[in-house]
């Protein structure tokens, strides 16, 4: 029989473990809910649809029919050539003519609509032309419907009016997250100006467009299915091949879909423009640049899985490059802060060297058009020469 003497130690030390298992049983679970929450919102970062303007953060210093200036700022002071947008206004803007320590006076290459006055709210605009291509590029089209498994998607169709031989081979346009068919206006003219048809598509959860069933980005998986419809509408109305060009998460979508077509032949092409080749890398590079550990990164990825039901290895491109057996054009761009560019480099180096062709800038994403218009078109008119 034990004495009182013989238990005091160890019922005290019994004690005295409660109150802690208790304490660290609490911090797991808070940090464990804390990752999960953080991860929950970091996920509604990448896959929820936002459709929303960017403010007007420039006012208009002075203007003449040939120049305008304005504060200067890393994206007024830009070299190239830019859109500058206004509530009811869009210009194109040109070189940088004049600049000190506070404005930047630019060259007006053109104004598409609107007035510009002194006193204007603008914003610089990457996307330079709007808002369709009568307006934008002076190009006739037709607005169309493409049938797709979630009803009809809006699209514009540029007919080719000439006699090229390139008429049978459509391109078809593909816009990144969150954009729209107006993001592809810096392409769509260099294709009609070889004669090619041009078809510039949405997709699920775009302005206009049907929702996707959950209403989120599948980040290329599921809004395949819907470019590889516009594939289907084009060979029905009278192409004997495509060429498929894809913006940001568009590339991702143009390269998901080429890899699930019934047929993939009929695709003479492909160009990708600052594409997502990896959303695990890209994820990781937008993490790092929130501060976001590890952990809540991790989690983020498995909650973007669940939520969006796909797998992010399945829209790793690297894992699939002996599919890609054709000719391919890849823009990428060095200074990229949206994209994890490194990704796209390693694909293309996965590729067979006879029939890829880079071109590399350093303006930011999807910008290699605006850095210089004349190389951009220049490489891609090389390129569609060598189909």
């Amino acid at each position: 029989m034990k004495t009182p003497l013989d238990t005091e130690a160890p019922a005290r030390k019994r004690r005295w473990l409660r109150p802690v298992v208790i304490v660290l049983s609490v911090l797991l679970v808070l940090a464990v809910g804390g990752i999960g929450g953080a991860g929950w919102y970091f996920s509604g970062e990448v896959i929820n649809v936002v459709h929303e303007d960017d403010p007007y953060e420039l006012e208009v210093l002075a203007v003449d029919d040939a120049t305008v200036t304005f504060p200067l700022t890393k994206a007024s002071s830009q070299p190239g050539t830019w859109g500058l947008q206004w509530e009811d206004g869009q210009a194109v803007l040109g070189e940088v003519l004049d600049s000190n320590d506070r404005t930047v006076t630019r060259a007006i290459d053109a104004v598409l609509f609107g007035d510009l006055a002194k006193g204007t709210r603008a914003r610089i605009d990457k996307w330079t032309f709007r808002d369709d291509p009568k307006t934008g590029l002076g190009l006739a089209f037709e607005d169309v419907q493409v049938p797709t498994g979630l009803g009809d998607m809006p699209a514009w169709y540029v007919p080719n009016d000439s006699a090229s031989d390139n008429s049978d081979t459509w391109v078809i346009t593909v816009h990144g997250r969150n954009a729209a068919p107006a993001e592809t206006l810096r392409g769509i003219g260099i294709y009609a100006d070889h004669g090619h048809p041009v078809l510039a598509v949405t997709y699920r959860n775009d302005e206009g467009a049907p929702q996707a069933p959950n209403g989120r980005h599948s980040l290329g998986a599921y809004e395949s299915e819907d470019v590889i419809a516009a594939v289907d509408y084009a060979i029905a109305g009278g192409a004997k091949s495509v060429i498929l060009h894809g913006w940001s998460m568009g590339g991702a979508v143009v390269a998901t879909a080429y890899r699930h077509l019934d047929d993939p032949s009929v695709v003479k092409g492909l160009v990708f423009d600052s594409p997502v080749m990896d959303w695990n890398s890209t994820l990781d590079m937008q993490a790092a640049d929130r501060d976001v550990i590890a952990p809540i990164t991790w989690a983020a990825k498995r909650i973007v899985e669940f939520r969006a039901d796909i797998d992010l290895d399945d829209l790793d491109q690297r894992n699939f490059a002996d599919d890609f057996d054709l000719p391919i054009l890849v823009f990428v761009d060095t200074a990229d802060e949206t994209v994890e560019h490194t990704a796209t480099l390693d694909f293309a180096d996965l590729l067979d060297p006879a029939q890829t062709t880079v071109m590399e800038t350093a303006s930011g994403h999807t910008a290699s058009w605006n850095e210089n218009p004349a190389a951009y078109a220049a490489t891609l008119e090389s390129y569609l020469a060598t189909l």
